[in-house]
């Protein structure tokens, strides 16, 4: 039998709200807040712990295969009010199902990472889309590994993870800091590439990339800083025909991944 939530004023769906608003709320209690039923089962199926459950009695009704999987999560599942539901829900396909959840041990700070293989270092980015389709791209190549700078949207805000499609649960991820300073100490172990709209910089096609290589990729509109670049031992591009002066960064990101990988 399920506890009962009828209120919006219960200090579970405070919680849940404060999760899904407040990245600081998020470091703090080291939990984050997710909905919908494909992002919860692959949350579950990625070995996340979860939490909390909040779940409809309409979601049961349509989805009654997903009741014995939520309570073989071992943890509270509480059956919610429609206007609970209504209170909870940040997409139009929530279908009413909820989750908090403790982050993942294996995201870890990013001087952990072995010098061996093919990373991307995000360095700033700020749109939620691009972070989750980076990371969701990241998996499908085969990289090895993101780095996710101190001024790079957080990974747990629920539009990154709907946006990596659960990659962001099963890909290696490292927190690093400021980026000049973790590159400066990355180029020890790794060959470093800063990723820039520069037609002197050597081209993406004809770079071959050393094993272990890390390509940088920085803000969408103002791209990397001076002073990361200059961390960075290699300058790379997309050269670009017509009159396009830019690719949008989880497009240009894609085109990176795809040719580290390939050599």
């Amino acid at each position: 039998m399920m506890e009962q939530i009828l209120s919006k004023d219960n200090k579970n769906v405070k919680e849940y709200g404060k999760l899904i608003s407040s990245k600081s709320y998020r470091d703090q209690n080291g939990t984050f807040a997710i909905e919908s039923i494909k992002l919860i089962l692959e949350a579950a199926c990625s070995g996340v712990v979860f939490q909390k459950v909040f779940v409809t009695e309409q979601c049961v009704k349509k989805n009654p295969a997903v009741l014995q999987k939520l309570f073989d999560l071992d943890c509270p599942v509480y059956q919610i009010s429609k206007a609970v539901e209504e209170k909870m829900t940040c997409t139009q396909n929530a279908g009413g199902l909820f989750a908090i959840c403790k982050k993942l041990d294996k995201h870890r700070q990013a001087d952990t990472i072995v010098p061996n293989g093919k990373y991307l270092y995000l360095a700033g980015l700020q749109d939620t889309g691009n972070v989750g389709t980076i990371l969701r791209t990241a998996e499908a190549v085969g990289l090895d590994g993101v780095v996710i700078s101190a001024g790079t949207c957080d990974i747990y805000n629920l539009k990154v993870l709907r946006a990596s499609m659960g990659s962001a649960f099963r890909l290696p991820i490292f927190f690093g800091k400021d980026p000049a300073s973790d590159l400066e100490q990355f180029g020890k172990r790794f060959v470093t590439y800063a990723a820039v709209v520069d037609e002197s910089a050597d081209s993406v096609l004809q770079t071959s990339f050393a094993p272990n290589s890390m390509v940088v990729i920085g803000n969408e509109g103002n791209g990397l800083e001076p002073r990361t670049i200059t961390a960075c031992q290699k300058q790379i591009t997309i050269r670009m025909k017509g009159n396009a002066e830019s690719l949008n960064a989880g497009m240009a990101a894609g085109i990176l991944m795809w040719e580290l990988v390939q050599n």
